[in-house]
């Protein structure tokens, strides 16, 4: 399987093109496509923890004190969506397969089912 370092991140899903909320997750993800470190993997595992708290929680006062002012808007953003979006999960944003996105994400990150819980299914 590929990594997302390797492999283009997708678009958004038609849907959400042109939803402000919906482009901030996406620079999220896109941020953390291009880098894992210390900076990038609390916002990984925000949203991850969006996707399933099960899996990763975050660390809200390392978002609150260092994300740069572009990146907690974008936190603050998708969260916002989440709300207005119940029907939807995270990786609904994505064109076609946001479940495998997601697997590649986490793996990206060692978070997720392999790690925490074997029963993981990513539909």
């Amino acid at each position: 399987m590929s990594t997302l370092h390797h492999q283009k991140l997708p678009p958004l899903r038609k849907a959400f093109e042109n939803d402000p909320q919906a482009q901030a997750a996406h620079r999220l993800f896109a941020l953390c496509a291009r880098h894992v470190g210390a900076s990038t993997s609390a916002i990984a595992e925000l949203l991850v923890g969006l996707y399933n708290r099960r899996y990763a929680s975050g660390d809200p006062a390392w978002l609150c004190r260092w994300a740069d002012d572009a990146t907690f808007d974008d936190v603050v953003a998708t969260m916002r969506w989440i709300r207005a979006n119940r029907q939807y999960e995270i990786h609904n944003i994505f064109a076609g397969d946001g479940g495998e996105t997601m697997l590649v994400f986490m793996q990206r990150f060692g978070l997720g089912a392999s790690d925490r819980r074997p029963d993981f299914n990513c539909n």
